[in-house]
């Protein structure tokens, strides 16, 4: 009878502590999960909003984050990635700065059974469980297509000389955005390519790479930045070459970027930067720590990749209800 009644209390004591277990597992508000995210930099806004986006879905969720900043550096951000592995964090965020460097370090949280998600850009071996970005390629494409169409309506037809300032080597987001736009201007044999240089993404390296280019060239159409710091240095080279005409001038340089960074958006109203193809980083890093909850806590698998929307913004929407609608996330990051 005694060791009847230990036996019923065993399997009790076991049914608890699953339903125990469970509950710490489960809802919408999450629960008892680390998660370590593995930030590029905070020199840039957008990456800021990056990490607003990863904090605000910590706390919808209820997880206990860890948060690393590698302030550019790649093998800094290796050995932080590797040291979140080591806490044990039970998911990990990534925003790699290098996408071939940052595979070691994939592979061994995929060792350690941590499952990896990463943002705006992809690592290039290891096991993702998601990668949230924007479609890059995409992006290439609507900044190239924007500028085809200035031109035509500048000269009647696609033609002219056009600036390349591309992103940083060494990540899946500038290749891309890189293949998208050069895959649109090869189409348009009268439009030429007269500058493709890497600006990394940073304002003060577009600068100075700007300010050479305008130097080496008298005629310029239209500037590419695979970012809007990109695009803000480049502005700055103009105005400091005294190269700045309004935009009803033959000679005005249109300049589209990518982001939709405050910077970018005051110039479009003062007429400097022509347009933007704006992210949401805020939302992107949200829907990942969604994705996290989703797969951690009631077994859902999330799509392998998941393209955030972008959308165009110019001097003639910007104050649109559409442009409200998709968030202007440079004013929750000021």
């Amino acid at each position: 009878m005694v060791n009847r009644r230990i036996a019923m209390s065993a399997v009790v004591l076991s049914m608890l502590m699953l339903v125990v277990s469970a509950c710490a597992r489960s809802g919408d508000e999450g629960g008892s999960l680390t998660v370590g995210y593995a930030g590029p930099t905070l020199n840039n806004a957008f990456f800021v909003g990056l990490q607003k986006g990863v904090r605000d879905g910590a706390k919808k969720y209820g997880f206990e984050l860890k948060e690393t900043n590698a302030n550019g550096d790649a093998g800094t951000q290796f050995n932080q990635t590797q040291d979140l592995i080591t806490q044990d964090v039970d998911a990990l965020v990534l925003v790699p700065i290098d996408s071939q460097g940052i595979v070691p370090a994939v592979k061994a949280a995929n060792n350690a059974d941590i499952p990896v998600y990463t943002l705006d850009r992809g690592a290039d071996g290891g096991e993702l469980a998601s990668v949230v970005e924007t479609n890059n390629i995409q992006a290439g494409q609507k900044g190239a297509n924007y500028i085809v169409d200035l031109l035509k309506e500048r000269y009647g037809k696609p033609q002219g000389n056009v600036v390349d300032l591309q992103g940083l080597v060494g990540t899946t987001a500038a290749a891309d955005r890189e293949k998208g736009f050069q895959g649109v201007m090869k189409k348009y044999p009268d439009i030429e390519i007269v500058a493709n240089q890497p600006a990394d993404f940073d304002q003060e390296k577009a600068l100075n790479v700007t300010t050479n280019i305008l130097q080496a060239n008298k005629q310029i159409d239209a500037i590419f930045g695979a970012n809007d710091d990109n695009t803000v240095g480049a502005i700055r080279a103009i105005d400091s070459a005294d190269r700045y005409e309004p935009p009803s001038s033959d000679d005005h340089i249109y300049i589209v970027g990518i982001d939709g960074t405050a910077q970018a958006l005051q110039a479009i109203r003062q007429g400097k930067q022509t347009a933007t193809v704006s992210q949401n980083p805020i939302k992107m890093a949200e829907t990942a720590m969604k994705f996290i909850n989703e797969q951690e806590n009631k077994g859902k698998t999330p799509p392998k990749t998941f393209y955030y929307p972008t959308i165009v913004i110019d001097k003639q929407n910007i104050d649109s209800q559409a442009v409200k609608d998709y968030g202007v996330w440079s004013k929750e990051v000021q």
